[in-house]
Formats: structure tokens, C-alpha cells, sequence
């Protein structure tokens, strides 16, 4: 039997409120049914994936609008120098690296490593088309240099996903693979024109080389790397 806490009325079992001042009737032993939703959400919920592609699509308007300026430029006052490709190949760059991805359901890295190493490729040709750097600046210098890149890339790829690794692992692939990339940049200009010497070489090898040893050694050390863990909060 429970009475009113405001009124002290007696209350039937199944009351809700009571009859005599409408007090609601809060029973702590008996079980509350829960309320039933509304039929529709207050709040929209939107995918996270179309809030990425609704970003994406407006960033690539934002771009869009300095190339169309660039274009109409070029075209009514320096209609002789087409500088406008400068603007148009960077644009697309970027889109191609930091924005196309985010238009993909599922984001598959070979298909974007393939996507970065034409488009760079493109890029870099773009320059040398204007005459910068000489005829055989492209295939001497810049191709060989872009595939070397492109190709260590890939093999950190496939090493990156064959199993999980620590991240001072991944920074001494890193810098093994930039060894090489500035090893191949370095040869390549030096053999070309002879735009580096020897010792220029050497100095950056040796520089690069000391930090792999270096990241070699933080790798073996539990210590260190426990160390680095907590200072860098990784």
C-alpha cells in the first residue's frame, strides 16, 4: 500500500499520479517501462563517409576557382606564355595526393601509389616541356630519381603490410630507403651535367647513413625505445 507524498491520499497499485492533486507517483520497486522513441531523429545522423566526400567535393571547387582566374588571365592578357599550366598541373597535384582519396569507398594503397608516381612524373614534365633544366634534365635527373623513389615506396608498402611493425622500425625503413633515393638523386647529377661533386656525395650519404645506424640501434634497444615511447608519447 503506498500513499501521495504530497497529499498523503491512499494510492491504488497501478496508479501513475495521484487522483486527488495529479502528483505523479514514482514506485522505486516497481519496474519503469522504458519510453518509446520518437519516429524520427532530431538530430540527422550523416555517414562519415559522405561528410568526407561533401569536404572533398568542396575543396575541389575551391580549386577550381583559381585555375578558371589563371585561365581567363592567361588567355586575355599573356595569351603568348602559357604559364597558366603551372597553376593547372600544381592543382591537380594536390588533388591527385591529398583530396582524390577521400572520393574512394575503400582506400586501396597500390592503386594510389600508381596514381602519385604518374602524376608527379606529369608534374615534373611539366617543367621540363617549359625548357627548365635543360634537355636532358627529365630523363637524366628527374625520371630516374621519381622511379627510385617510387619503387622504395612501394617496397615500404608491402613491408608496412605484411605484419604490424614498431614504429622505430618504420623510421629506420624510412630513412634506409631515403639513403637510397638520395644515393640515385646524387649519381644522377653528378653523371648528368656534373652538378654535385664527389664530396658533396659523400657528406650526404655519410649524414643519412649515420642516422640509419642510429635508428638501427633504437630499433634493437627495448630500453631506448621504451624511453622514446615515453618522451614522444607513442
Amino acid at each position: 500500500m503506498s500513499y501521495c507524498v504530497n497529499c498523503g491520499v491512499e494510492l491504488d497499485a497501478t496508479a501513475k499520479k495521484c487522483a486527488l492533486c495529479d502528483t505523479p507517483v514514482y514506485n522505486l520497486s516497481q519496474k519503469q517501462e522504458p519510453t518509446n522513441p520518437t519516429p524520427f531523429s532530431q538530430v540527422p545522423v550523416v555517414p562519415k563517409s559522405i561528410k568526407q566526400k561533401f569536404v572533398a567535393l568542396i575543396i575541389t571547387y575551391i580549386l577550381l576557382i583559381p585555375n578558371i582566374v589563371c585561365l581567363l588571365i592567361n588567355i586575355f592578357v599573356n595569351p603568348q606564355n602559357l604559364w597558366f599550366v603551372y597553376v593547372l598541373s600544381s592543382s591537380f597535384l594536390v588533388w591527385v595526393v591529398a583530396i582524390f582519396p577521400f572520393f574512394t569507398r575503400k582506400l586501396h594503397p597500390y592503386i594510389m601509389w600508381a596514381f602519385d608516381t604518374v602524376t608527379i612524373a606529369l608534374y615534373v614534365f611539366v617543367f621540363h616541356a617549359k625548357n627548365l633544366g635543360g634537355p636532358k634534365w627529365y630523363l637524366g635527373i628527374a625520371l630516374p630519381t621519381i622511379l627510385i623513389i617510387s619503387l622504395c615506396v612501394l617496397v615500404y608498402i608491402y613491408w608496412v603490410r605484411k605484419r604490424k611493425r614498431h614504429w622505430t622500425s618504420k623510421m629506420l625503413h624510412i630513412f634506409i630507403d631515403l639513403v637510397i633515393s638520395l644515393s640515385v638523386l646524387c649519381a644522377c647529377l653528378f653523371v648528368a651535367d656534373h652538378m654535385i661533386t664527389f664530396d658533396v656525395f659523400v657528406v650526404i650519404d655519410a649524414c643519412c647513413l649515420a642516422l640509419v645506424f642510429f635508428w638501427l640501434y633504437s630499433n634493437r634497444s627495448k630500453k631506448l625505445r621504451a624511453w622514446f615511447s615515453k618522451k614522444l608519447f607513442v
